[in-house]
């Protein structure tokens, strides 16, 4: 909702030049990557930027940024007996957070071309945050998840003759699901289940 006043009032960014990036009169699009000019080029382009960021946040979780991330998440108080710096692991996470979702909205604009107020509807943003609940915020994979939910269920919708507008029905009761049963998401109920059939075919092994 903020992001969407802000571009209304301000006509920022529209394709100009400086730091703010404001042009009057016709918006210019936003010049993609020379590298990826061509559509075909620029999903390629998206998919490399994805996979580096799924891969560095990986790596956070698997070393000591992650470790202390779970113990502040169980408890701050026992993250901060065993010696973690809470303020700063969180500061860390948000610099993260912004990092990413920095990337994100630019490869979005190099995609759309163009960013105005009606590309960050507020319902679009409750939207994304349901549907990050739903796959499981705590992974990455959760991420993917989300994304395939978002823009393949409506589109199979409508390939079967069924109003897209039923997927709000499902997302509403997929997060009901998470709230209520599924705090990690279906990624982490995947992960979890596969972790128990791995173990249970271990121990059929020995």
């Amino acid at each position: 909702g903020g992001l969407e006043i802000l571009f209304a009032t301000f006509q920022f960014p529209n394709g100009g030049d400086g730091f703010w990036g404001v042009k009057t009169g016709s918006s210019d699009p936003f010049r993609r990557p020379f590298l990826a000019q061509s559509a075909e080029d620029y999903l390629r382009y998206v998919i490399i930027c994805a996979v580096l960021g799924f891969v560095f946040i990986e790596l956070h979780r698997r070393l000591q940024p992650g470790r202390a991330w779970a113990l502040i998440r169980r408890s701050e108080a026992s993250a901060m007996a065993a010696g973690v710096n809470v303020t700063l692991y969180k500061t860390w996470a948000f610099g993260i957070t912004g990092l990413l979702g920095g990337a994100a909205g630019a490869l979005l604009a190099g995609s759309l071309g163009l960013l105005d107020d009606g590309t960050f509807r507020a319902s679009e943003s409750v939207m994304i945050f349901a549907l990050a609940v739903v796959g499981g915020a705590r992974y990455w994979q959760g991420a993917l998840v989300a994304a395939i939910l978002y823009k393949v269920l409506p589109a199979l919708l409508n390939i079967w003759g069924v109003d897209a507008d039923l997927s709000y029905v499902i997302f509403g009761a997929g997060l009901l699901h998470a709230v209520i049963t599924a705090p990690d998401g279906l990624a982490g109920q995947a992960l979890q289940g596969l972790r128990s059939l791995l173990r249970g075919k271990g121990r059929r092994d020995a």
